[in-house]
């Protein structure tokens, strides 16, 4: 029993620092403006995000048509299921002295559920992806997404740095760059 928490605890840290290095991106793309995500800043950064999937997807605009309320609508539950997830274990982190081992047992449960939600989600969202995109196109999304996360990680390493990327330092730039 013992090594089932302890193999799902490993999983879920695995996990946890991905969302948390995806989530430290947001905020530090909006801190490295001088000011919080503006409306102007988060449609930029939309307008990014859609250009560089629909390029590397090559999507028609039949398919793009299609493919974006769907992804939006998966995209949105995902995050909402990972943000609940970090709440649960900044709950668990904080409170851990003071929760009984029945809590603290019931915690891991909840966090490992989270992690089947998401999963079933993602089935979920390939099955209806695949009644818009080829199957190849369906495959490359998943490689997409990664490419897209580790460019933006990239973009905020530069910042950090104070690096400029390929001129104005602006996220548009992307074409240029080999993934």
């Amino acid at each position: 029993m013992l090594t089932k928490y302890m193999n799902c605890y490993n999983t879920i840290m695995k996990k946890v620092s991905l969302i948390i290095i995806i989530t430290l991106i947001f905020t530090a793309l909006a801190v490295a403006q001088g000011q919080g995500m503006g409306q102007t800043d988060n449609e930029k950064l939309t307008a990014y995000k859609i250009a560089f999937f629909t390029q590397r997807l090559n999507l028609t605009p039949a398919e793009a048509e299609k493919f974006w309320p769907l992804y939006n609508d998966y995209s949105a539950r995902k995050n909402k299921t990972q943000l609940d997830r970090i709440s649960l274990m900044r709950y668990a982190s904080q409170n851990e002295a003071n929760m009984s081992d029945s809590e603290l047992t019931s915690t891991a449960d909840k966090l490992a559920q989270s992690f089947i939600e998401e999963a079933n989600l993602t089935v979920s969202f390939t099955k209806e992806i695949q009644k818009v995109l080829p199957p190849a196109k369906v495959i490359k999304l998943f490689q997409i997404e990664n490419q897209y996360k580790q460019q933006l990680l990239r973009e905020l390493n530069q910042r950090r740095q104070g690096q400029p990327q390929n001129g104005k330092g602006r996220p548009e730039q992307f074409e240029s760059q080999e993934f």
